[in-house]
């Protein structure tokens, strides 16, 4: 609910603090003296247009809210001009004008001269019908099913762009797998070609160097093989005068040993040229190394490409197959969001006959006797609520046929035909503001209209400008408007009544008296509510 209304500085509204109950919330006041003015300032917040002046500031404070705008329950919107800006603010923190109205969903609305918007907008007929209808539930299951037909729409319409360049993107990618299939890579292929391409590449330079090993160990007249034979037989000859010399001897017969075994592995190397081997090497490693740049990859990545080609390939064969399924369930979904859709239809036609009635009802009780309501239902393409547009058509006096409600209705009219909607249909809302409600109306319409608001703030919080004395008794609470005339300024002052000062002015607005007799006749009127 809104529990506070603090206004800083709003025309001539200066430094009032208004807080507000549950229930039915009024305002009266004297002729003239800008009861309205509070709606506007709550208007002004909301982002009503005009030129207001610097240092204007108001703040709405909701409590109990069930919003992720809250903040433990309360959401602060306010509003100030500054250097002939605009502030907008969402608990005290900075915020734009289509958050804030954003933040305002829900919360509150306006009925005035100057704002009808939940009437006026676009899909707020619609919206009414379904809840009055009670179709919500048949509403999420139709969209589930819409939601399906759009996917699968979707999917339809991308497999037929599909289908269109099938044959092209086939023609390019199963040539381009017949490349890669043929190449026929193995993973650390090119890395073992080039290493056997490295040594047969330098036969020449391994065999020079095998020949030249093979002298030098064995082969020349002073060979390190011949040299160690000539060393052993020196010291042989010494060994037994010197037995220590036994363990150089037997470490330089391991060695002879070791070296002819070398010379053994070095004569039996095989280090002829294959030059077939060598050019079908430099063959092989031109075609990865031309695939590698053509695909801008390295092995690894064109062994996965192929993978995917192949998969692709497969996938657009299939494709000329799938198409034909997927236009069959998209028949069978489209009928059946076209049996839901013809059913939301049908409960809606025949719950507007009902509704026109009831508000009929409501609204010659409200002093619109000759009033005509008309809900018509056109068909249009199918859209996430059904095939139908719904609209609410108005005329308020006899011979005059009923019109869009925002191209006929007047403020007064348009306030009691959204009371009239919200007693029938239920408040979607935690806060409804109403002026020019009572506006040419009195005596017994003046109290069906106060029963009226009376019920409708039992669901929601209701404030309400009036000058009828029949409505204010029924408030909750009930706050007295005046102007303070000084010598420089006008101000308006705001202040919630106590008891007598409520009969004081309940008396005022029966007779403009306060005298013993009109006192009475105000004590009695509040009694009579109670």
């Amino acid at each position: 609910m809104l529990s506070r209304i603090k206004i800083n500085s709003f025309l001539y509204l200066k430094e009032i603090d208004i807080e507000l109950s549950e229930g039915l919330n009024v305002f009266t006041g004297e002729t003239g003296v800008g009861k309205s003015l509070i709606v506007d300032a709550v208007e002004f917040v909301l982002g009503k247009k005009g030129g207001f002046e610097d240092g204007s500031y108001v703040e709405l404070v909701f409590e109990n809210v069930n919003s992720s705008y809250a903040e433990d329950g309360m959401v602060i919107l306010a509003r100030e001009v500054k250097k002939g800006k605009n502030y907008y603010y969402i608990n005290g923190r900075r915020a734009t004008l289509s958050a804030l109205k954003e933040a305002s969903d829900g919360l509150i609305i306006v009925h005035s001269q100057h704002q009808h918007h939940s009437l006026f907008r676009k899909d707020s007929h619609r919206e009414i019908l379904d809840s009055y209808a009670q179709i919500e539930n048949l509403i999420k299951e139709y969209q589930k099913q819409f939601e399906k037909l759009k996917q699968i729409e979707k999917k339809l319409e991308y497999l037929k762009n599909q289908q269109s360049n099938r044959l092209r993107e086939l023609d390019i990618l199963q040539f381009q797998l017949e490349e890669l299939e043929e190449a026929d890579l193995k993973e650390g292929e090119k890395e073992q070609l080039e290493n056997r391409y490295r040594y047969l590449s330098n036969v020449s330079l391994i065999k020079e160097a095998v020949f030249s090993a093979e002298n030098i160990l064995s082969e020349d007249e002073d060979s390190v093989s011949d040299k160690i034979a000539q060393v052993l037989k020196e010291l042989t000859k010494v060994s037994s005068y010197a037995p220590e010399i036994n363990d150089v001897l037997s470490a330089l017969e391991e060695a002879k040993a070791i070296i002819d075994d070398a010379v053994y592995q070095l004569s039996r190397f095989d280090i002829d040229v294959d030059f077939q081997e060598l050019s079908q090497i430099e063959e092989r490693l031109n075609l990865i190394n031309r695939l590698e740049t053509k695909y801008n990859t390295d092995e690894k990545g064109l062994i996965e490409l192929k993978r995917q080609f192949r998969e692709r390939v497969d996938y657009l064969k299939n494709l000329e197959f799938e198409l034909p399924e997927i236009e069959k369930e998209r028949e069978r979904v489209y009928a059946d969001v076209q049996t839901l859709a013809d059913q939301i239809s049908q409960i809606r036609r025949e719950k507007a006959k009902l509704l026109e009635e009831e508000i009929k009802k409501h609204l010659k009780e409200l002093a619109l006797k000759e009033a005509q309501f008309v809900v018509k239902i056109e068909e249009k393409p199918l859209d996430r609520y059904g095939k139908d547009s719904v609209y609410f058509y108005f005329s308020a006096n006899r011979g005059f046929e009923p019109q869009p409600v925002d191209e006929v209705a007047s403020g007064g009219e348009i306030s009691r035909l959204s009371l009239a909607l919200k007693l029938v249909v239920g408040s979607d809302v935690d806060c409804l503001v109403f002026d020019e409600v009572d506006t040419g109306i009195g005596g017994k319409t003046a109290v069906y209209l106060a029963e009226k608001l009376k019920k409708l703030s039992q669901d929601c919080q209701v404030i309400l400008i009036t000058h009828l004395p029949q409505v204010a008794v029924y408030g909750d609470r009930h706050f007295y408007i005046d102007k303070v005339f000084t010598d420089s300024e006008t101000v308006a002052v705001v202040k919630q009544l106590s008891s007598e000062d409520r009969v004081k002015e309940i008396a005022r607005m029966l007779s403009g008296k306060t005298d013993r007799h009109t006192l009475n006749l105000a004590k009695q009127l509040l009694e009579s509510v109670r």
